[in-house]
């Protein structure tokens, strides 16, 4: 039994789908994972600012669900090589988005408010936007679902951002200069060397094969929403016998 703690409402790595199935990026992964050790799977849910403690505690044996590495959670937990890169983005109304082609343009107003949904991401954004007032939201959704209607926009990983695109189309979601970026890895117990020494060859192996980018296209990029022609066929194409 491999116990996974994941994050609940964190698309696309792990979010319930309509059919109130976990789904996402990282939890296909663990499904691959555990298809090739012959385990089976419990998921554990996580707060982030609990996670650490849950992996101390053993009620978890790793952690998914696009995690940001930072030298912060360095100190306090192990983490594999990044298998994917978060862009930090901002998440504003279509007609809004050439306000922030840049993070430090001096014409932009200084009343403009940003919502971000994780703390230390606030923290990252005061230093990118001085003069931008921050706020801390309780969630991604609840932003989404129009909650804070006094903010102008949503700090976001640009992955996540047009993941919620999907389902709230009259957004942008905007990457201003320079392109920041943070690795994303899977976390584990600090003291867990050869289980972290394992999952790093696994990631190689998934990305070798390409089971990483396939992934990728799927779950971020939207593959999945892509509708494939059916294969050409006799009965079909020439004789016309099925639809």
């Amino acid at each position: 039994m491999l116990r996974v703690g994941y994050h609940p409402d964190h698309l696309p790595y792990s979010f319930f789908n309509q059919r109130q199935h976990l789904v996402g990026l990282d939890v296909e992964l663990m499904h691959r994972l555990a298809v090739r050790l012959k385990i089976r799977l419990e998921f554990v849910p996580f707060a982030y600012d609990s996670v650490v403690e849950q992996l101390e505690s053993g009620e978890i044996d790793l952690a998914i669900g696009g995690l940001m590495m930072k030298p912060e959670r360095l100190l306090q937990a192990g983490f594999t090589e990044p298998y994917q890169t978060a862009t930090i983005a901002i998440v504003v109304p279509d007609h809004r988005r050439r306000e922030f082609d840049t993070w430090d343009d001096p014409q932009r107003p200084s009343e403009v408010r940003l919502g971000v949904a994780y703390e230390e991401v606030a923290v990252a954004a005061e230093r990118q936007l001085p003069g931008v007032r921050i706020k801390v939201i309780e969630s991604l959704r609840s932003f989404f679902e129009g909650q804070y209607p006094e903010l102008d926009g949503l700090i976001i990983a640009a992955e996540e951002g047009a993941a919620w695109n999907v389902l709230y189309p009259e957004n942008s979601v905007v990457i201003p200069r320079p392109v920041v970026q943070r690795p994303v890895g899977i976390a584990v117990r600090l003291t867990d060397g050869d289980w972290l020494r394992f999952l790093d060859g696994w990631l190689k192996f998934e990305r070798l094969d390409g089971s990483l980018d396939r992934l990728s296209v799927y779950w971020v990029e939207g593959g999945g929403t892509e509708t494939n022609s059916p294969r050409w066929c006799v009965m079909r194409d020439v004789l016309h016998w099925i639809p």
